[in-house]
């Protein structure tokens, strides 16, 4: 059927308004029953029974949480797909409106099918024909083309998202899939995007501020079309709150896991990020419920990949670590040690001070070095090279931004903690323009900073915090000069004995900072046992201590 002028003129919204908005509650409740199943049925039933009937009890569980998060997420995609539509037509019928009045007030009628005419057969030019075309008859045939465009415009919007809902159909059993919900969000995205507003969103690296304010300034409905259209850049940007973050981000990690179904041909490289996926995606429904409640800031397939695990919301707590790993750092490892030297960093905290909330935050947001898989020596520093950290550090600095422009209230304690090549990493953030918003920062298995001395990292020397097992052979990582055989090497080693791989070493007295008591170790375990409780002596007990903001419960130990 062809669209009429006055179809278009008198067409009325709150039809579709009212379907919007029932699309949207719909959304919002079936993600509410989702979150019931997880912390009312499968939780509990995770911790309080096991064996085979509870295995088969927690995969229906399971999928009829799935169930009801993925019909959540399509419901979003109609309500938005609505939104798009209304946008556009509403924009097309202010165009017709706006010609039509032009055209009336110079004296024209306008037919039902949008041809302009005169009022008058007085009204029509005549003149010489070889003249060319008079002004009023140019004048007319220019806003009859004007109505014509907002028609066609119209059918065309109409048609456009009669096939986007269409589309957005799901075959009978709701059969639930990670990965269609990602092409239909795309598709959509292609769509609606622009009548929405999704290409309002910053881009990634954007300033943290400008981010949240960009947020902030969106209706409750902007939010969630962003949220549904576009989550792997809202669960990823600098300066959005943790939460809406975390929820972005399981429903990412959701559509990465999607993208290679059991049995796909994989690369190294994708068999680990999938890896790596699943094992993060393990660990948060086993600690879903638990105190303190994991948060996922972040997940993406950049790189290696990037995932930032959080104990506890940052955006409310009153201390805040933020944990960089190092050397051989793997996705899976978020999942595993690392994701547990985080808990354990925050229940260390929470034993130095059970009055404040803590939060502690593994953030491997960059690739780190890989070497000797089987065990790390001095000699694998040697191949690491500087430019990760200085590019890891840089978006160090942008996450901890971030985490000053969404928290609540007074500013928080924030402690930076760099593990093995982690500690270079921070140490490049901390030296960048502006330094980073930290009150402390903490050194353990340091290889170097890029700095000689600790008052250029910009916290002052005595909020630098360093743990060396005398053990650890990466505390003694040679310079670049004393590798050299025979007495260049010796003269090297001479003129500065504590000038470690990347910098001065950061437990020697050349330093300055402060050297806080770990076990001495026995290599190469050494390395790893600063987040272990009796086999790293006080170090885990002191982290927890500088990380509430209690540095007079830390122990010491001389320098170097």
């Amino acid at each position: 059927m062809t669209l009429t002028v006055r179809d278009l003129q008198n067409l009325r919204f709150s039809a579709l308004e009212g379907a919007k908005d029932e699309w949207a509650q719909i959304a919002r409740r079936l993600g509410g029953y989702a979150d019931r199943v997880d912390a009312h049925m499968l939780r509990p039933l995770s911790h309080d029974w096991s064996g085979e009937a509870a295995d088969k009890a927690r995969k229906r569980m399971t999928r009829l949480s799935d169930n009801f998060q993925f019909s959540s997420q399509e419901c979003a995609l109609v309500e938005t797909t609505l939104d798009g539509a209304i946008t556009e037509l509403r924009a097309q019928q202010k165009l017709l409106h706006q010609v039509l009045e032009e055209a009336t007030s110079k004296g024209y009628r306008v037919a039902p099918t949008g041809e302009v005419m005169y009022a008058d057969d007085d009204d029509i030019p005549t003149g010489d024909p070889d003249a060319g075309v008079p002004a009023k008859e140019q004048e007319r045939l220019s806003l009859e083309s004007d109505i014509f465009d907002a028609l066609r415009g119209a059918e065309e919007i109409d048609a456009r998202y009669r096939l986007a809902l269409t589309k957005l159909r799901v075959d009978r059993g709701l059969a639930v899939n990670g990965l269609e919900s990602d092409r239909d969000a795309a598709a959509i995205s292609k769509i609606a995007g622009v009548a929405v507003g999704l290409d309002s969103a910053p881009a990634k690296g954007a300033d943290p501020k400008k981010v949240r304010d960009w947020w902030k300034g969106l209706s409750k409905e902007e939010q969630e079309e962003q949220m549904a259209l576009n989550p792997s850049l809202i669960g990823n940007l600098d300066g959005i709150p943790a939460k809406t973050r975390d929820k972005a981000n399981r429903v990412n990690l959701d559509r990465l896991i999607a993208m290679h179904p059991p049995g796909s041909s994989l690369t190294s490289g994708a068999f680990r990020q999938q890896e790596g996926y699943e094992v993060i995606r393990a660990r948060l429904e086993r600690d879903g419920g638990k105190e303190p409640e994991p948060l996922l800031l972040g997940i993406s397939p950049e790189g290696q990949g990037r995932a930032i695990l959080s104990y506890g919301d940052p955006d409310t707590a009153d201390n805040v670590a933020a944990y960089v790993p190092g050397l051989n750092t793997q996705l899976k490892d978020v999942g595993e040690e690392d994701g547990d030297r985080a808990r354990d960093v925050w229940e260390s905290a929470q034993q130095a001070d059970r009055k404040q909330k803590t939060a502690s935050i593994v953030w491997l947001g960059y690739d780190a070095p890989q070497a000797g898989q089987d065990r790390i020596a001095e000699s694998d520093f040697g191949v690491a090279g500087e430019e990760r950290g200085k590019r890891g550090g840089a978006a160090f600095g942008a996450f901890l931004d971030g985490i000053q422009a969404t928290h609540q209230g007074e500013r928080p304690h924030v402690t930076a903690i760099g593990h093995s090549y982690g500690s270079y990493t921070v140490g490049q953030a901390a030296q960048r323009e502006g330094g980073i918003p930290v009150d402390d920062i903490i050194l353990v298995g340091s290889p170097g900073t890029g700095a000689q001395r600790a008052e250029q990292l910009g916290v002052g020397a005595s909020h630098v915090w360093v743990g060396a097992a005398e053990s650890d052979p990466v505390t003694h990582a040679p310079s670049d000069g004393e590798k050299f055989p025979g007495a260049i090497g010796a003269i090297s080693h001479l003129a500065d004995p504590h000038e470690l791989h990347f910098g001065q070493d950061p437990a020697s007295n050349e330093f300055g900072g402060n050297r806080f008591s770990v076990d001495f170790g026995v290599p190469p375990g050494s390395h790893s046992n600063y987040f272990e409780g009796e086999k790293g002596g006080d170090s885990l007990k002191n982290m927890g201590a500088i990380t509430a903001g209690h540095p007079e419960k830390v122990s010491f130990q001389a320098r170097r």
